[in-house]
């Protein structure tokens, strides 16, 4: 197995009304993951995100009950278990963790931000997620201690309603379990088999090979590497970065977290630069595993246009097979300028 970006080129066909209905042609990429053997298709199509209008967005959720806010809080979110937490509930700073009243796994959390309803993208600075993001893995470090089947840990965040939120109010959720989601499965399948076929690490060769080739490699924030993926995995490019020297959630730092946060802030300055206010964020991790390192994405997502459509369609709902019109090459270019 060796490491490779393999790529296959074609194009599509037809007579443009735009063009006189002369014979033209729109290339694309069909390129598979170096790790997980996935495929997804490129496109290099004008594609600018118009600013979007939050003002109706924002004022709507507040007309909407929120129990998140401090108001509705202590009355309306359910407590925890006192063998899991004593306290019921985990306070760090302004940041609160609750029970997810619906469980995406046997553990499920959900880490309210502050008391403010709203927080712009641009007010999204490490200082001011901080909180939010040591409360999460405060509660997966509790989950940790507390039941040793639980091999599987993973911190989430939809921001705003193009990324599946259904709550304005900014919160976190973390979960953990005893058995991975897919895209980490197929992620542990790769690395341990990539470790058979050549005795090394994926994610050390990764790394340097994205270095040497130059076109995706962003940065580094102290440890951690970011990077444009390779194969993106939203309708505009997503960006990855990975722990180098970590397995697991329920190990992490607060240095390495807010390490993260300073990565993180740069890519959500860019967003807010290209006129992108909504985005998921989504770090996996195991137990213990020595061929495994923690890594994550941070996914664009786009509000409605005019007719009201969603940015992702059948490829991705149907034949799990995700498509981009916008080289990540050319964000990375871009980007690189916020690192």
């Amino acid at each position: 197995m060796k490491l490779s970006f393999d790529t296959t080129r074609d194009h599509a066909r037809f007579l443009n009304p735009m063009k006189n209905f002369d014979l033209d042609e729109i290339p694309f990429e069909i390129r598979r993951d170096p790790l997980t053997g996935e495929t997804g298709r490129i496109f290099d199509l004008p594609f600018k995100p118009e600013k979007p209008d939050l003002s109706g967005v924002v004022q709507k959720s507040r007309e909407i009950f929120c129990p998140f806010c401090p108001e509705t809080l202590e009355k309306s979110t359910p407590l925890f278990p006192r063998e899991l937490i004593p306290e019921g509930r985990i306070r760090v700073g302004e940041a609160t963790l609750i029970p997810n009243l619906i469980p995406f796994d046997k553990y499920a959390g959900v880490s309210i931000f502050s008391h403010r309803h709203y927080v712009p993208m641009e007010d999204l600075t490490p200082e001011t997620m901080r909180d939010a993001f040591m409360a999460a893995l405060l509660f997966i470090r509790r989950v940790a201690d507390h039941d040793p089947r639980v091999q599987t840990f993973s911190l989430n965040w939809n921001y705003m309603p193009p990324a599946g939120s259904s709550m304005v109010h900014p919160h976190l959720q973390p979960n953990c379990g005893e058995v991975p989601m897919n895209e980490l499965r197929r992620q542990l399948d790769g690395c341990h088999r990539y470790a058979r076929e050549t005795g090394r690490n994926f994610w050390h060769d990764y790394i340097e090979e994205e270095k040497r080739v130059g076109e995706r490699y962003l940065g580094e924030t102290d440890s951690i590497a970011w990077l444009m993926s390779f194969v993106p995995l939203s309708f505009l490019p997503d960006i990855c970065c990975v722990f180098p020297r970590r397995d697991s959630l329920a190990r992490i730092e607060e240095a390495e977290i807010m390490s993260f946060l300073k990565g993180l802030a740069r890519v959500l300055g860019y967003f807010h630069h290209r006129n992108i206010y909504s985005f998921n964020v989504s770090i996996s991790s195991v137990r213990q595993d020595e061929q495994f390192r923690m890594n994550g994405r941070v996914c664009p997502r786009l509000f409605p246009r005019a007719i009201g459509n969603n940015d992702m369609a059948y490829p991705q709902a149907l034949h799990r097979e995700p498509f981009t019109v916008r080289p990540p090459e050319k964000v990375c270019r871009e980007l690189k300028k916020f690192f």
